[in-house]
């Protein structure tokens, strides 16, 4: 599906100069986006929109178009796709809706739309649907205006979801968690290209690391079990399933036209092949965020080291990882020895290690040094109370640079307003994973155990 995330030439069939429109929104994202590949306004109404020549009809286009995508009216968007399978545009965005998740004439109209695919060479996404975010590709199919969305940068996580709105809030909350994103594609009604066709194509893709999956129906159980069950092999699968209950089931057919199924068989399945299932939209970036950075370790957690600077925060953690089965075991000798040099005579040296009340920055270090060498331990979990006067800013710095240089696992937790949030950012764009409570660090930690 190379043409359809990475398009040399694309069409906007609807484009529009009206700003309430999302022929319009779109059109202009895809320029913003600094898209580099040719352009194609399609629209009877204007000459030209952005000072970009417009068409009538795709079939106006001389050149070849890679993909397009269609933002008409429903009464109309079936004649657009046949002339987009005229022309053998290779991929069509079908964002319009109005088909079979409104019943009665949807169906109908869905059905007819099936015929005009038929043995043609167009594949399609959608229809209703918000189509592809691709930060690599330089595509931007989403219809929110810039203003009132953040995007995330380029990182390693890529996201499939059946729902657009689930979808456009999964891009939002990234990157207001600074949680970087490779490929984003919502599939809607999976006419076409659904779950399975966008699972096989990230198993394959370079840049993504980690894959991300909200699904509400199956039309394909056992070729998404294989398909998920192969991808496994290669990068992890976290996957929402919505759609648990009897009223969920019922929502779910009537969103997307799609039946939500049994959950115990889609759990069950899920399990035996091999992905990870999240139980909130919060835990599944929780976990993308941890196995992004340390997915491709094949050593089990099995020992931790706390350090935390607030001993309530220590007896929470401890209780949150020791529900995982991981256990926190003594330091070695030599690591006693290092932390004691910076710590005041009266403390005890134990693990969880608290550093007490008044914990400066380089006692933070030095115990974070010495128990990254310790053989006993697996990986560690940093509290920190940034707010406390003792602790300069530089203790990012610290930690940052010991994520890159151990192999290790370092994840930290922290919460607070304004100035602990520019620390806890920072932290994030060095690639460390921070989590606002023990439990939530627990959970996500454990996951690398899977």
């Amino acid at each position: 599906m190379k043409e359809l995330f990475n398009p040399k030439s694309i069409a906007v069939i609807g484009a529009s100069a009206n700003p309430q429109k999302f022929g319009y929104v779109i059109l202009k994202n895809i320029i913003d986006f600094d898209f580099k590949g040719k352009i194609y306004p399609i629209s009877p109404r204007y000459k030209d929109i952005f000072g970009i020549k417009c068409f009538p009809s795709v079939l106006d286009v001389k050149d070849k178009i890679d993909t397009a995508v269609v933002v008409t009216p429903f009464d109309i968007s079936n004649k657009v796709i046949a002339g987009c399978v005229k022309k053998k545009i290779p991929y069509a965005i079908i964002i319009t809706a109005g088909y079979k998740e409104i019943g009665g004439d949807g169906i109908k109209r869905e059905e007819e739309l099936k015929k005009i695919l038929k043995n043609s060479k167009t594949r399609v996404i959608g229809p209703n649907c918000i189509g592809i975010f691709d930060n690599y590709g330089k595509i931007d199919t989403l219809f929110l205006p810039k203003y009132k969305i953040t995007k995330p940068n380029a990182g390693s996580i890529s996201i499939i979801s059946q729902s657009g709105a689930v979808g456009l809030s999964l891009i939002d909350v990234a990157a207001c968690r600074k949680i970087n994103i490779a490929r984003f594609a919502s599939f809607g009604n999976n006419i076409d290209i659904g779950a399975v066709d966008l699972l096989k194509y990230m198993a394959d893709d370079p840049k993504t690391k980690v894959i991300l999956m909200y699904i509400e129906g199956i039309d394909k159980g056992r070729e998404l079990y294989e398909v998920v069950k192969s991808t496994t092999k290669k990068k992890p699968v976290i996957i929402y399933k919505a759609g648990k209950s009897d009223k969920g089931k019922n929502a779910a057919a009537s969103h997307t036209g799609n039946l939500a199924g049994s959950y115990k068989i889609f759990h069950s399945a899920m399990k035996q092949a091999g992905a990870i299932e999240a139980m909130s939209l919060d835990q599944m970036f929780d976990f993308a965020m941890i196995l992004e950075q340390y997915g491709h370790l094949k050593k089990k957690i099995n020992n931790l080291a706390i350090i935390t600077d607030g001993g309530g925060f220590g007896v929470m953690t401890t209780d949150s990882i020791s529900k995982k089965g991981i256990e926190l075991p003594d330091f070695e000798k030599k690591t006693i020895e290092k932390i004691r040099t910076v710590m005041p005579p009266y403390a005890t040296i134990n693990n969880p290690m608290d550093l007490i009340g008044d914990a400066d920055t380089n006692r933070y270090a030095v115990s974070i040094y010495s128990i990254i060498e310790d053989k006993n331990i697996d990986a560690i979990i940093i509290i920190l109370l940034l707010q406390i006067s003792s602790l300069s800013p530089d203790i990012v710095d610290i930690i940052a640079n010991e994520k890159r240089k151990t192999k290790k696992p370092i994840i930290v937790i922290a919460m607070g307003d304004k100035y602990a949030k520019v620390l806890i950012d920072t932290l994030k764009e060095e690639g460390v994973p921070v989590f606002p409570s023990p439990s939530r660090a627990a959970n996500a930690l454990s996951c690398l155990n899977h």
